[in-house]
This record gives structure tokens, C-alpha cells and sequence, in this order.
């Protein structure tokens, strides 16, 4: 990756402390948990936009309603620097991109000023049944608009008054 994050693009950045139990024998992060970092970065994001359960039970998230959901198409992380136990990070987080069905989340991983990793992440939204694809809302990707510092691809910049 050659254009490395910086702070400034996101809006979203929240703290987490590394714990014992996130690292492996050499007392670095192991590999696979910073895909559950970024995935603890996109709730809190989504917590910041403010988006209100649709279960029926009342707790939890989901985004579009109690008939859709949205599942993990691709991820990609790229490793820069290693954290360590007892680290504090910062997960910084926004969405780049919102297709048809299908939106894309940058997690940027920060100890202090120093970026160690970058996760991102593809879903695609889809009818909870029958696991079909469907249209990104409109109300989402407005929402998403006014939220983020940089408009992501696919959404309309929004209009200031």
C-alpha cells in the first residue's frame, strides 16, 4: 500500500488497549486479530452514526432492518508495524466506497502518531432469507455522506446550507 491513512481522514477513532490475550508467544498482536480490531472499529462507527437497532429484541445491530443484514465479501489487511501487549491503540475507521449493494471500511490502526496496520473490509448487503444482494439505502449512504470527512465513492458530496 502506498498512500498511507493519515488521522485526518477519519471521523471515527476510537481507543483499545491490547490485552494478554491478543498476543502470541513473541509478545506481538497475533495476525488474525486485527481483523476483530477493525470489525470492533466498523461498531463503533456505526454507533457513531447513530443507527438504531432494527431487531425486534431490541439490542444488537442491524443496519437496514430486521430482514437484512450485511456479511464480510472481502478483507485485506496490510501489516507495517507490530503492536505489542498492553499497546493503546486507536482504530480509526470510515468507508471509502458504497456500491449497489455493497460498501468498503478502511481501519487504520494507530499507536500514537505511528500507523501499524491497515484493514479493509467489503460487505455486501443482502435480504437475511435468502442471502440475496440488495441496494445499499439511500438514507445510508446520506447518512454516511454527512458523517465522513471525505465523501465516499458512490455517494453524492452533501450540500452545506
Amino acid at each position: 500500500m502506498t498512500d498511507a491513512p493519515t488521522r485526518a481522514l477519519f471521523r471515527s477513532i476510537v481507543p483499545k488497549r491490547v490485552h494478554y490475550h491478543e498476543v502470541d508467544m513473541q509478545n506481538i498482536v497475533f495476525n488474525a486479530n486485527y481483523l476483530m480490531f477493525a470489525d470492533i472499529g466498523i461498531t463503533e462507527y456505526f454507533r457513531g452514526l447513530r443507527i438504531a437497532s432494527g431487531l425486534s429484541a431490541g439490542g444488537g445491530f442491524n443496519l437496514f432492518g430486521p430482514d437484512h443484514d450485511m456479511m464480510v465479501r472481502h478483507a485485506a489487511v496490510d501489516f507495517r508495524a507490530s503492536a505489542v501487549a498492553d499497546d493503546e491503540l486507536d482504530l480509526a475507521v470510515r468507508i471509502t466506497r458504497i456500491g449497489t449493494s455493497s460498501l468498503t471500511s478502511q481501519c487504520a490502526i494507530f499507536r500514537g502518531e505511528d500507523l501499524l496496520t491497515v484493514v479493509t473490509i467489503s460487505y455486501v448487503h443482502l435480504v437475511f432469507a435468502t442471502r440475496s444482494p440488495v441496494a445499499v439505502p439511500q438514507f445510508f449512504r446520506d447518512m454516511v455522506a454527512a458523517f465522513e470527512v471525505v465523501t465516499p465513492e458512490g455517494c453524492s458530496p452533501v450540500q452545506s446550507s
